[in-house]
């Protein structure tokens, strides 16, 4: 919920909708036709899933530091899988579960501020989960 979506009339399959950022909705907008106006119902989903990757150099106390900021900012973490490389720059990939979109920001600028990151984006492959 709060991502920007359309609706696409599918050939025998019912409506799929995409976020509207999706790279599929260029090839979709050929067919304008199709394509239709949606929106998310109020109640929907009551939390879904994000990936979220952080980019760090590492050091010591790192994964705490980034687990407490994602505490701290009131997000359940479902998943985690950290990689360092051999020049030492961490790549750690969460998945946290967020109430509404505009958390999301407020989460990344918490991850930011860690000493020693360089960058937290949030990943688009992770799956929703409607509620």
């Amino acid at each position: 919920p709060g991502d920007p979506i359309v609706g696409f009339i599918t050939r025998g399959s019912g409506v799929s909708v995409h976020r509207a950022d999706c790279q599929n909705v260029d090839q979709l907008q050929r067919e304008p036709e199709r394509l239709i106006t949606v929106s998310w119902a109020d109640h929907a989903q009551s939390a879904y899933l994000v990936q979220v990757e952080v980019e760090a150099l590492d050091r010591g106390g790192l994964l705490a530091d980034v687990t407490r900021a994602l505490a701290d900012s009131h997000v359940n973490l479902m998943s985690a899988n950290i990689a360092t490389s051999r020049d030492r720059v961490v790549t750690g990939r969460f998945v946290v579960e967020l109430a509404e979109v505009g958390h999301l920001d407020h989460t990344l600028a918490a991850l930011r501020r860690i000493d020693g990151v360089f960058e937290a984006r949030r990943s688009l492959s992770a799956a929703r989960r409607s509620g």
